[in-house]
């Protein structure tokens, strides 16, 4: 959650906006916007929205159904390299997105200009940013924030004909449920043009080097922006109050130590740590030894997260499961 000062996303100033726009920023740099900043009662939205498509689906067919794909628009505005989501819309468009045709494009399409001429009665600053929709599949290792070639032709369509920062959003309901956190990523299109380094992935990491990710079919053609959520500072304390007395729950019920996706991170960690491990030389030199500090506080960081869940493992088993050895002294007493 970003602690940052609530002036930063909540004061609107339409004449920045203006003039920042005139100035087509993507023009020159096809990542230019690279950071998404959401309103955690927006990301509440769209969660409960990919959620209630879950349930929907799964009532289907008996109760047998398969979740259903939901689909709705965020409102908020660009802000120099970010997109700022305050709100988010949903949508009564719901399927597979194989299912998906032109009808139901189109009925997007009629949704977003009736919200959008709705802002401009109510004198909202705000205006439609982009979209957002779930991908309910089943959980794996990794995560299914991702956009398919679908998506990616949906995106780059709002690039060129709505506005130039239209931005998207995935949301993983099922994930979501089962790592007990926000699971959704946001991503921009490429423009047509351009074409990124090779064996990149959307995250500007090397593909080979991320095996098992899923990138959809095509990868080179669009990027992922930094997200982070943020709320004001009467939400925050309000949040604080509620959940003081029960934070200790959250935290001895929510388990890593045994998350494949954890362990691979934490790998990749101690990778890039030893990576920043100068050669060892006796002679003096000042750049390698601030380089030695830093992996040294890597290390040290790591080592206190591995520490902290093995502590909360013990006592999750301790509490939960019971202790073995205060059984087996019962059992010696009642022998005797």
């Amino acid at each position: 959650m970003d602690k940052e000062v609530d002036s930063q996303y909540f004061q609107h100033d339409e004449k920045k906006i203006e003039e920042f726009l005139k100035t087509e920023p993507w023009k020159k740099d096809p990542k230019s916007f690279s950071k998404c900043r959401i309103a955690a009662g927006a990301a509440m939205r769209m969660l409960k929205h990919a959620l209630r498509g879950v349930d929907k689906g799964r009532a289907r067919d008996g109760g047998k159904g398969l979740p259903l794909e939901v689909m709705g628009l965020m409102v908020g505005r660009p802000q120099n390299d970010t997109i700022v989501v305050l709100d988010a819309i949903p949508l009564p468009c719901d399927g597979f997105e194989s299912e998906w045709d032109v009808n139901i494009s189109n009925e997007a399409m009629i949704h977003m200009t009736n919200i959008s001429e709705r802002l401009e009665k109510k004198g909202q600053k705000e205006r439609i940013v982009g979209w957002y929709h779930s991908h309910p599949f089943e959980v794996g290792t990794h995560s299914n924030c991702f956009m398919s070639a679908i998506d990616i032709n949906t995106q780059s369509m709002y690039q060129k004909a709505v506005t130039a920062h239209w931005t998207a959003v995935v949301i993983d309901p099922l994930r979501c449920i089962t790592k007990s956190k926000l699971e959704m990523s946001t991503f921009r299109a490429y423009p047509d043009i351009y074409k990124p380094p090779a064996d990149q992935a959307p995250d500007g990491e090397s593909i080979r080097e991320s095996a098992g990710k899923n990138w959809g079919t095509y990868p080179e053609k669009y990027y992922m922006l930094e997200t982070k959520f943020f709320m004001s500072s009467i939400a925050r304390s309000t949040m604080e109050l509620f959940s003081k007395d029960s934070l200790w729950i959250k935290i001895l019920s929510n388990s890593n130590i045994d998350d494949e996706e954890f362990a691979g991170k934490i790998v990749k960690r101690i990778v890039k740590s030893t990576q920043k491990l100068p050669a060892m030389e006796p002679r003096f030199d000042k750049s390698k030894d601030q380089k030695q500090l830093s992996a040294n506080n890597d290390t040290a960081e790591l080592a206190h997260e591995l520490c902290t869940e093995q502590t909360l493992g013990i006592l999750r088993k301790l509490l939960f499961k019971g202790c073995s050895c205060g059984k087996k002294h019962v059992k010696n007493m009642e022998v005797e």
